[in-house]
């Protein structure tokens, strides 16, 4: 049998197929949070004066709908018997319900999980278990009979640590839960300008439009009806021309201005908040030194933080009240940033902390006077390090005035400007800045002027064998240069020599040429006087022969 040659090769495997895939994980984390209670739907009793105190007080919901409620575990039978929350009355619910908000939608049938139930949770002290002694319980009622609602099967009592409650007053009342607001000190001097103002103004429109007096025998059957319409520039019929006299209104308003800057003033000092501190008056810098308006300044901000103070009070009540929420029910570590840091912060580890205050600022001074304040302290710091005194001001006590100086100029790290000497690597555990070594104690006097004789003598012996040393290198040296000029001058000299002698041997040969020649020129002089004699002679001896010859012709 003979196969086909593509069916007998094997076949290549099919491509893989692949997906990108992005796994996502989510962790839920329990969150304590905080809730503003309107004023309408807190209570208290009566003779309370303060919420940790009180035996009883009570919250209504009015937020939760009936969907929710039975999502909670809450009996559902008994939530769908309870009515709809009608809204409340209330002055202050009808105060801020400027749009109609509060208004309640009737729910249908079909959709009932919607609408929104009233629900009150109590916290009562009370002896529920018959013990002879007084705890504090959370009860949970619905409906307008207060019918104990049941949760998972049991009724809502429970055993409660503290009431969680925090609430605070601008304005204390002494031995009151209930203070007053700002509002409550000005609201009567703001009725008493409203009805100044309101005099003022209709004495201007009487101004405007005075009344007048017309005398019977002056008045015609139109004159009545033309006054009835006050209309500018308007007709009046009369009998008599000039039988109208149009009364003169008095003019109140110079009595009234002052009244008013009164109960500005009156204002100012009961709010806190006066017209320098709200803003620049074109006036209100004339005439007034530096000094004078920073203390009106001073004086104006005194009650701002002075109700900001007392304001805080409840919010260090509101952080004590988490703090033990969380010490209570938290169950996981969580990694969070702290101080430009991470750290780990397990909640489990606070059950043991037996002892924390929570501090409140002052609000003793602008940021002025806290810088000046700090810096004080920064020269006290100072003076004591340069003064030795190491166990009163140290490195974190340092950093400690850096980063509040930092803070104070609205920097929120400081860790940009200082290193924090208690930071840890948190993968070493070492700390990332170690301080350096300590300082050796200070020697015995004695000892150091031993010290400073011993070094003192070795300096001198030190410098007068560095003198000899130099000396002798000098010696050295101003030999070693005598020797190369001498020999320098040695070898000038014979240069010289050499050249003398050459110069004396070529003069020696000059002469002795200048002599060759002079004997040789005189030689020549003698042979050519010798010639002349010669010729002299030979002449002589032509012309004696001549004569001789003349006389023998």
């Amino acid at each position: 049998m003979t196969m086909p040659l593509q069916s007998a090769l094997p076949q290549p495997a099919p491509a893989p197929i692949t997906h990108d895939v992005t796994i996502v994980t989510t962790r839920k984390f329990a969150q304590a949070r905080v809730l503003g209670v309107p004023p309408e739907e807190f209570g208290i009793e009566r003779g309370a004066r303060s919420i940790r105190d009180c035996n009883y007080c009570f919250h209504e919901i009015v937020t939760k709908t009936e969907a929710q409620l039975i999502a909670e575990g809450f009996d559902a039978a008994q939530i769908r018997s309870l009515g709809d929350d009608g809204g409340t009355t209330g002055v202050e619910t009808l105060a801020r319900d400027t749009v109609d908000e509060r208004s309640r939608a009737s729910s249908s049938a079909a959709n009932s999980g919607t609408r929104l139930v009233r629900i009150t949770e109590h916290y009562v002290r009370l002896d529920y278990e018959g013990e002879g002694q007084p705890c504090l319980y959370q009860v949970i009622t619905g409906g307008d009979q207060s019918e104990i609602l049941r949760k998972d099967g049991q009724d809502c009592i429970t055993p409660f640590d503290a009431i969680p409650f925090a609430a605070t007053t601008p304005v204390p009342m002494t031995h009151r839960f209930f203070g007053r607001s700002i509002a409550d000190l000005v609201m009567p001097l703001q009725r008493e300008k409203t009805a100044l103002k309101r005099g003022a103004l209709d004495n201007l429109y009487l101004h405007n439009n005075p009344r007048v007096e017309v005398a019977e025998q002056n008045a015609g059957p139109n004159t009545l009806d033309d006054l009835l319409v006050s209309r500018p520039g308007g007709v009046v019929r009369t009998k008599t021309a000039g039988g109208l006299n149009w009364q003169v209104v008095p003019d109140i308003t110079s009595s009234i201005y002052p009244m008013l800057q009164y109960i500005d003033a009156e204002l100012e000092s009961r709010s806190g908040l006066s017209r320098q501190a709200q803003g620049i008056d074109a006036n209100a810098l004339q005439n007034q030194s530096a000094t004078a308006v920073a203390q009106v300044f001073s004086a104006s901000q005194m009650r701002i933080k002075l109700i900001a103070r007392i304001m805080a009070e409840g919010v260090r009540d509101m952080f004590g009240l988490l703090h033990a929420t969380i010490r209570k029910h938290g169950q996981q570590r969580q990694t969070v940033r702290l101080r430009n840091a991470w750290v780990q912060v397990d909640p489990r580890s606070w059950k043991t902390r037996d002892d924390m205050t929570i501090e409140v600022g002052l609000g003793s001074g602008g940021k002025a006077q806290q810088f000046a304040q700090t810096m004080a302290i920064a020269n006290v710091q100072k003076e004591l390090a340069m003064a030795g005194k190491v166990h009163l001001v140290g490195d974190r006590e340092l950093y400690n005035t850096a980063a509040e100086l930092t803070r104070i100029m609205g920097h929120k790290n400081p860790g940009r400007f200082f290193n924090d000497p208690a930071a840890v690597d948190p993968q070493t555990g070492r700390l990332l800045h170690p301080p350096p070594a300590p300082p050796q104690p200070p020697p015995d006097p004695k000892l150091l002027a031993a010290q400073a004789r011993v070094q003192t003598e070795q300096a001198i012996a030190a410098h007068k064998a560095q003198l000899a040393q130099q000396q002798a290198h000098n010696d050295l040296v101003h030999q070693q240069v005598k020797m190369q000029a001498e020999i320098e001058l040695a070898k000038i000299k014979a240069g010289l020599d050499a050249k003398i002698a050459l110069l004396d041997a070529h003069l020696k040969t000059m002469e002795e040429g200048q002599k060759r020649e002079q004997a040789q020129a005189a030689h020549e002089m003698k042979i050519a006087e010798a010639a002349i004699d010669f010729a002299a002679v030979a002449a002589r001896d032509r012309g004696s022969h001549s004569e001789t010859e003349r006389r023998h012709d």
